[in-house]
């Protein structure tokens, strides 16, 4: 819930700004799935970087906005704290931005180690080539020659090769 109402604040982004945009963010990570959230003026200040006071007076911005709703509830024993209702929009998409279509990954190895990569790739890619083809002649052999023929010595030969590059690493 949390991320569809952060979504939501930042479309305010041009009404909000600063510490408010900052307290607004900090609030609505407290919120649950209904939109309420308690949290004091003391760790809002310390989330934004600012004093009690800003926090109060941030709070006050966005109850006059609109987008908050505060219930001040009171216990038995005197305390009081404050509950606060999310009652602005919502964007039920909240989803991460995208990269656009001309964004590429950089990258990062040094010249030698992208050599090194891509020597292993191409070994691995020989070696699974080796072995999907000796599978291929050792299933295809009793299938497709009798026991004695010179197609049936000449595939032996073959499996017989593959199984020794494989041996010797490619």
């Amino acid at each position: 819930m949390a991320t569809q109402i952060i979504a939501a604040i930042r479309r305010y982004a041009p009404r909000l700004r600063g510490n408010t945009f900052l307290i607004a963010t900090e609030l609505a990570h407290r919120m649950n799935a209904q939109g309420l959230g308690s949290v004091s003026y003391q760790f809002l200040a310390w989330k934004a970087h600012c004093c009690r006071r800003t926090a109060i007076t941030q709070i006050a911005t966005l109850l006059e906005l609109g987008l908050l709703k505060k219930t001040v509830i009171r216990t038995p024993a005197g305390y009081a704290w404050n509950l606060y209702q999310y009652i602005g929009p919502r964007v039920h998409t909240a989803s991460p931005p995208v990269t656009t279509h001309g964004a590429k990954v950089v990258r990062t190895l040094p010249e030698a180690e992208r050599e090194k990569e891509r020597v292993r790739r191409e070994d691995t890619g020989k070696t699974s080539a080796v072995r999907q083809e000796l599978a291929n002649q050792k299933r295809m052999l009793p299938l497709l020659y009798t026991p004695g023929t010179d197609q049936w010595h000449k595939t032996c030969e073959e499996i017989a090769r593959l199984e020794t590059l494989l041996a010797c690493g490619g």
